[in-house]
């Protein structure tokens, strides 16, 4: 019980705002990865990206590393499965709505003789919801090859 009451004196240290978009991330979480496992990565991509991005905020990078932050604390603490996709998208989405152009990228990798493959946001370069240094462990070819080029026929 005492982890139960550590969790929620984090939840109560939190800004109003913050509450809620945590709970907002916990509330869209499995409804990203379920329309990622319907519509598949470039159909529910166009889907998220149709709306306009809002008009252009006037936030800080901390500011977006904060809602990186909220958006994973979420992912490890809503049922079902979350992926970095998933949690990429979702916080790729909330950005948008904030006005804040993000890029979702992809990584892979070898590890032990098999492919790896990771997903984060950056903002003007920067990874928002990983390590600093992530675009290094990864390969990201989210740019190279049109994500179109993943989609089964």
């Amino acid at each position: 019980m005492s982890r139960l009451r550590r969790h929620l004196a984090r939840f109560q240290a939190l800004s109003g705002a913050d509450q809620r978009t945590l709970l907002a991330a916990a509330f869209w979480m499995p409804l990203f990865w379920l329309g990622l496992r319907v519509w598949g990565l470039p159909r529910f991509q166009a889907r998220l990206q149709r709306r306009k991005l809002a008009s252009e905020a006037t936030t800080t990078l901390h500011d977006i590393q904060a809602l990186g932050s909220l958006v994973n604390i979420a992912a490890r603490h809503t049922l079902g499965p979350r992926t970095c996709l998933t949690r990429s998208l979702l916080l790729g989405w909330l950005l948008r709505r904030r006005g804040v152009e993000s890029q979702l990228r992809i990584g892979v990798r070898l590890n032990q003789g098999l492919l790896d493959a990771h997903a984060w946001v950056e903002c003007e370069g920067v990874p928002v919801n990983d390590q600093p240094d992530v675009g290094m462990q990864f390969a990201s070819f989210g740019d190279l090859v049109p994500l179109d080029a993943f989609h089964a026929p």
